[in-house]
């Protein structure tokens, strides 16, 4: 029996793209349903109440005045199919953040962690989790705290996916979230030495890594998963004559470990403009790539059967 994998991932705080996400289990008819690395959003946008009773906001370019509830819910329906946080102050309260960091990511977190929670609802509210197996994996954006958000969910049948060994099929799967450096030193990094002891220390729970799927969040370097615009030491984009340069930016020790133990695929993601598939030896490798902030969920179906790939394809909408 083949048994579908719908595979997806950096949603970024964005709700629509969620939504689709578990639509596409009854859709595609998936067995397995994964959102694998950066769950959360990046950006918190204040809604604020002025004297005159209109609420103004800041985002997509624009300044916005909404004079009804209702005007205000649309914009804050529009900003979470976005992947933005937002919350409603006053003008005084305004002034509060502007003048304090901590709070606005003492804010941010706490719009994080209700957030996925009731994403956690509605998946569990929508998909059998006892026919369907829906794993859901933090990413190098996401703050430590939504571990445990999401093993809340575990009694529900959420499955979380790090520090165990998975099956699908007659096929391990081993997960990992961890990225080599970025610019912008998120929460779980690596140096390349690190990562790949970790991710060796990962493989050897495995009975065969031929027979195996590796599930980790960056891609490996130096394939069309991996390429992003070449930035500058003020992370500004290079370009040559008004054209954007790109480089590889994926995990060399990534691409050493599927070097080495060559599992049947490789899932992939982190890097949003190089989605696709490429080759290291005999392991298929994939990266959906991300538009989350314009609401497209792209995803990858991959079937397997037994030990094997049967087939993958790329799919969005």
């Amino acid at each position: 029996m083949v048994t579908r994998i719908f595979f997806s991932v950096d949603v970024h705080g964005s709700s629509l793209v969620w939504r689709k996400w578990i639509k596409a289990q009854e859709v595609y008819k998936a067995n397995v349903l994964i959102l694998a690395g950066d769950l959360t959003g990046k950006v918190l946008v204040p809604i604020v109440k002025r004297s005159d009773g209109s609420w103004t906001a800041k985002y997509f370019g624009s300044r916005w005045v909404m004079k009804s509830e209702s005007e205000v819910r649309a914009f804050e329906e529009k900003l979470e199919n976005a992947g933005a946080y937002y919350v409603r102050v006053d003008e005084k309260e305004l002034e509060e953040l502007k003048s304090k960091p901590e709070l606005v990511n003492k804010v941010i977190v706490e719009k994080m962690v209700e957030r996925l929670r009731n994403w956690l609802d509605f998946l569990v509210s929508r998909v059998d989790t006892k026919s369907v197996t829906a794993i859901v994996m933090p990413g190098n954006d996401d703050e430590l705290v939504i571990d445990g958000v999401i093993k809340e969910y575990e009694s529900k049948g959420v499955v979380y996916p790090l520090d165990k060994v998975l099956a699908i099929e007659k096929l391990e799967v081993v997960s990992s979230p961890y990225v080599n450096p970025t610019p912008w030193n998120t929460p779980r990094e690596m140096s390349e030495g690190d990562l790949e002891k970790y991710l060796e220390k990962l493989i050897s729970k495995l009975s065969d890594p031929r027979k195996s799927i590796f599930n980790f969040h960056p891609p490996p370097y130096n394939t069309m998963l991996d390429l992003a615009p070449k930035l500058t030491k003020d992370l500004r984009v290079v370009t040559v004559a008004g054209v954007p340069q790109y480089e590889h930016v994926g995990s060399k020790a990534v691409r050493k470990v599927i070097e080495k133990y060559q599992p049947v695929i490789g899932l992939h993601g982190h890097i949003h403009e190089s989605g696709g598939h490429d080759r290291i030896g005999k392991t298929i490798v994939v990266n959906p790539g991300s538009e989350y902030s314009e609401g497209v969920l792209k995803a990858y179906i991959v079937e397997v059967e037994g030990d094997r790939l049967v087939n993958y394809y790329k799919i969005e909408g």
